[in-house]
């Protein structure tokens, strides 16, 4: 039997779709990566987000664990001068 694991994603900027902030649970199987999760994220560009957890960014391969909260935000770039 596969163990499943609930992870807990925070949305931010553009990766919310156009929302300041949206949150989600995906449920995942046992040894998921960062990866599996931001496949199942709904937003349309996946390439260049930043996964965060416990304030350190996490490489595509990082194994999830059961109970994380994710932060999940799109590049930032520069502004107006």
């Amino acid at each position: 039997m596969v163990e499943a694991l609930k992870v807990k994603i925070k949305l931010y900027g553009a990766s919310a779709g156009g929302l300041e902030k949206s949150e989600l649970e995906l449920e995942l199987p046992e040894n998921a990566t960062t990866q599996d999760a931001v496949d199942q994220l709904p937003v349309r560009d996946r390439v260049y987000l930043y996964v965060v957890r416990e304030g350190m960014r996490l490489s595509q391969d990082a194994r999830l664990r059961d109970g994380d909260e994710l932060l999940v935000f799109p590049p930032v770039t520069g502004g107006d001068r």
